[in-house]
C-alpha cells in the first residue's frame, strides 16, 4: 500500500523478503520503481532481507526507509540504518508487526514497551541528526 501511494518517478527501491516465488505478489508501483524480491527458502524471517540492506548502495541525498515485518530482524535493521547508515527517526517507518515465538494477544501487550526500549538503545548509539 505504501509503494501504490507514491508518484511515478519517485527513486524507489523496495527490497521484499517472502518465503519463496509462489509468494510473489503483483504490486502497483510507480513508474521506474526498482523491485527485488528476496527469497527465503525456509530459513528465518530476515534472512535474505538483512544482507541485501546492508549490502545496499545508499542513493546520494535523503534517504528513507519503510521496514516492517518480523520484530528481530526490524530490529537489527532499525540499529543498522540508524547507526551504520546515520539515517535520522523522521526518515524511517520501522515497525515489528509480529514477534517469531508469541502468538499476536502476546506480542501486542509487549509490544510497546519492546518499541520504547529499542528506541532508547538507538538513541544512545545513534549519531545526532544533522
Amino acid at each position: 500500500a505504501a509503494l501504490e501511494r507514491l508518484p511515478d518517478g519517485a527513486p524507489v527501491r523496495a527490497l521484499i523478503e517472502v518465503a519463496d516465488p509462489a509468494e510473489q505478489q503483483d504490486l502497483r508501483v510507480p513508474a521506474g520503481a526498482e523491485i527485488r524480491w528476496l527469497h527465503r527458502e525456509g530459513a528465518a524471517p530476515g534472512s535474505a532481507l538483512v544482507p541485501a540492506v546492508r549490502g545496499l548502495d545508499f542513493p546520494a541525498g535523503e534517504a528513507h526507509a519503510f521496514v516492517h515485518g518480523e520484530a528481530g530482524f526490524v530490529k537489527e535493521l532499525r540499529r543498522h540504518l540508524r547507526t551504520d547508515r546515520g539515517l535520522p527517526r523522521e526518515r524511517l517507518s520501522v515497525s515489528g508487526y509480529w514477534r517469531r515465538g508469541q502468538d499476536e494477544e502476546g506480542w501486542q501487550a509487549t509490544k510497546r514497551d519492546w518499541n520504547r526500549q529499542v528506541e532508547t538503545e538507538q538513541e544512545i548509539s545513534a549519531p545526532a541528526a544533522s
